[in-house]
């Protein structure tokens, strides 16, 4: 009997700490997507900050009643993500719909906006009924930056719905575009983050709910879900577009009029880009002093730096004083600082042309091909007067699916004097141009010199006046 129990205790003993050791990587335990998100190196909002997330106030997220899920408090200053978060083992090791909506406030505010609406709550099924035990847990034992990278979320629509229905959207769209592009509601996102109040007390404080819109992007190959968020510090402006996914599906969510032009309705987002070659995203509402997000399926073209135009905004009341005070938002500008996109890849234009885009970006790689090494190419024309267009390229540099690198593109003369900085920011991964025009410059040779990641190249151009 001694041996039987000793078995006993050893085998809960090993499945403990065994549960304890994966639990480690795990994305519950690390919570790294945050700090990754805003790393200057994978093109986040540090680069208009120059904070480092390590200084931020508020370093680990955590259930947002303040309390674990056995009702006792958490104490910010010393908090460290454990297994009672989730498990009120006084009531066994089932975790509870409201342990999980009460850390992942997006998807509890989801529901609120969209009550009735998901075919899954409407069956019963709860977060645990498509996220595993083993998912939570990290079993994998891989280490993931953030639930946007790839193998980070096992759970998948056709890991249920192992049978499609045999139509046209089914077989035209299988395996080209994600489940949640046409059965989600929406998408949910915050527009107008002021920074300042966070980097003061650790509270958020946006100007709007951005609702009723979905962003069409590409990862792994697919056309999927992308959603948008916009904030500001010190007069600084950032915008982030990231791959996502709606928790409120249903089963006619989508017309082929909403994505495709030539359909019925109109897209108003392809009809503006295909009249103007732009897209505006947000809008200010001086009356109501929100800015508004574009009610529409919004593809994402390759030249989204260029095209995607925004109003930001920010909060003219004292960072550290709450409630907000509506009256206090004020619009900042139009002109973005810094933006990346986010596990998430514009869309190519073989897709834009199936959706009904007739104008097409240009002056990028149309095809949006990663380049495969860093490139300085000769300026042209050379020699030159007045100006020349200086092209470099930037490969896709990081290993978590981040594409992109610092880059800084400098003028200097024959006696190493620096004449002018053209580049000096995130770029993601791509081929760029930039355009070098000089009026006061005495005739001769001149260097131009890049520097990305850890790559330096330079080269030789003649001004000949």
């Amino acid at each position: 009997m001694k041996i039987i129990s000793t078995i006993i205790l050893t085998l809960i003993l090993f499945s403990t700490l065994s549960a304890q050791w994966t639990f480690l990587p795990s994305l519950h335990k690390t919570r790294s997507g945050f700090d990754h998100a805003y790393n200057k190196d994978n093109g986040g909002m540090e680069n208009i900050t120059n904070i480092p997330s390590a200084q931020l106030s508020c370093k680990q997220c955590h259930s947002a009643t303040g309390l674990y899920a056995n009702g006792s408090p958490i104490d910010p200053e010393t908090y460290t993500p454990i297994c009672v978060d989730c498990h009120n083992f006084q009531n066994g090791v089932t975790v509870v719909e409201d342990a999980c909506l009460n850390c992942h406030q997006k998807q509890r505010r989801e529901r609120e906006l969209y009550p009735g609406m998901d075919v899954h709550l409407n069956e019963g099924l709860t977060c645990m009924s498509c996220h595993s035990e083993e998912e939570l847990h990290g079993d994998d034992g891989i280490a993931y930056s953030s639930l946007k990278e790839t193998g980070a979320v096992k759970a998948k629509c056709i890991n249920c719905h192992t049978q499609l229905s045999n139509n046209g959207s089914h077989n035209r769209h299988l395996g080209k575009v994600d489940c949640s592009a046409c059965h989600a509601v929406s998408v949910y996102s915050c527009g107008g983050c002021h920074f300042e109040t966070y980097t003061a007390s650790g509270e958020s404080r946006f100007n709007s709910e951005f609702k009723d819109y979905r962003l069409l992007v590409k990862k792994d190959g697919m056309v999927k879900l992308g959603a948008i968020a916009t904030h500001s510090y010190n007069g600084k402006t950032n915008y982030i577009i990231s791959s996502t996914h709606s928790h409120i599906i249903k089963r006619n969510a989508t017309t082929c009029s909403d994505c495709h032009r030539g359909m019925g309705q109109v897209n108003v987002a392809i009809k503006e880009y295909n009249d103007t070659g732009s897209i505006t995203l947000t809008k200010w509402n001086a009356g109501s002093k929100k800015i508004e997000i574009l009610d529409a399926v919004i593809p994402i073209p390759g030249d989204w730096r260029q095209s995607l135009k925004l109003d930001h905004v920010t909060y003219t009341g004292d960072s550290l004083v709450f409630p907000t005070d509506p009256a206090l938002w004020e619009y900042l500008k139009s002109e973005t600082d810094n933006a990346h996109l986010y596990f998430a890849e514009p869309l190519d234009s073989a897709t834009l042309s199936n959706l009904g885009f007739t104008r097409f970006p240009t002056g990028i790689e149309d095809e949006y091909i990663s380049p495969k090494e860093f490139m300085l190419f000769q300026n042209y024309p050379n020699p030159f007067n007045p100006g020349t267009t200086i092209r470099y390229s930037i490969p896709n540099v990081t290993l978590s699916g981040v594409e992109g690198s610092r880059a800084q593109l400098k003028i200097y003369d024959v006696l190493g004097n620096e004449i002018a900085t053209l580049v000096d920011g995130y770029r993601s991964a791509g081929e760029y141009s930039v355009d070098f025009n000089v009026s006061n410059l005495p005739s001769g040779v001149y260097y131009y010199q890049l520097k990305a990641g850890d790559f330096t190249a330079a080269k030789k151009m003649l001004l000949l006046k």
